[in-house]
């Protein structure tokens, strides 16, 4: 039986060789990529794409990562080509959130991820002396008002993001653990610091260890949430 897309409007005398309708099958349906010069979509909007990570800079670090009257910050910024805002703080003697940024990159890490890398690094070199009579702090120990372990690293990632980094069975996580060396936790939601306030939905990364171990777990992880 004819479908209703191949019957003509006016029915023509028989014998009347009717002219063949070039229909593309419903499975074959042209795809956009086939206007564009066999360049897939996929890969237009990974160019096009904003590669975001938003870590949390502890109150007395604050000062050290943006440098006098914000150069270290902007050489930051100069190096790697990423965008890079610090948020408000949202009370007295809080952390900050800095939130950096750029374009998806095809080719290796993105500027957005080395500059992580840059901010992380002064995060965690001590070279301005820490506390005092100790010696420095053992990693583990309980350092400042907001309680954060010496030698980590915080990142506040979106809930949708945390199920895949922590993956089936907590699997991905693990994985993280084992190839670093770092330990890795993703908070629970009621331990969201204050400058995370107005993003309820968020969770954060932690990430803590020997300063190199941290710094890789901190590419891979990099790495994974731009996937």
């Amino acid at each position: 039986m004819a479908q209703p897309w191949e019957l003509p409007l006016n029915p023509s005398p028989p014998g009347t060789e009717l002219p063949k309708l070039n229909v593309l099958p419903m499975t074959a349906k042209r795809r956009r990529d086939d206007f564009e010069g066999g360049e897939t979509s996929a890969a237009k909007r990974q160019a096009r794409a904003d590669v975001i990570f938003r870590i949390v800079v502890p109150s007395g670090k604050i000062g050290k990562v943006i440098g006098k009257q914000g150069h270290r910050i902007q050489k930051i910024r100069e190096d790697t080509k990423a965008t890079i805002k610090i948020a408000d703080a949202v009370a007295r003697h809080e952390e900050r959130v800095i939130i950096i940024s750029s374009k998806e990159s095809e080719n290796g890490a993105t500027d957005a991820e080395n500059a992580l890398q840059r901010i992380a690094e002064l995060i965690l070199n001590e070279d301005d002396g820490g506390g005092g009579g100790g010696g420095g702090v053992e990693i583990g120990k309980l350092v400042n008002a907001g309680h954060v372990a010496a030698n980590t690293i915080r990142l506040l990632i979106a809930g949708s993001q945390a199920g895949s980094l922590i993956g089936m069975s907590g699997q991905n996580i693990v994985k993280l653990r084992n190839s670093s060396g770092a330990m890795i936790t993703v908070l629970a939601p009621n331990q969201l610091p204050l400058c995370a306030s107005a993003y309820e939905s968020d969770r954060v990364v932690q990430i803590s260890g020997d300063v190199p171990v941290v710094l890789k777990a901190l590419e891979e992880i990099g790495c994974q949430l731009r996937f």
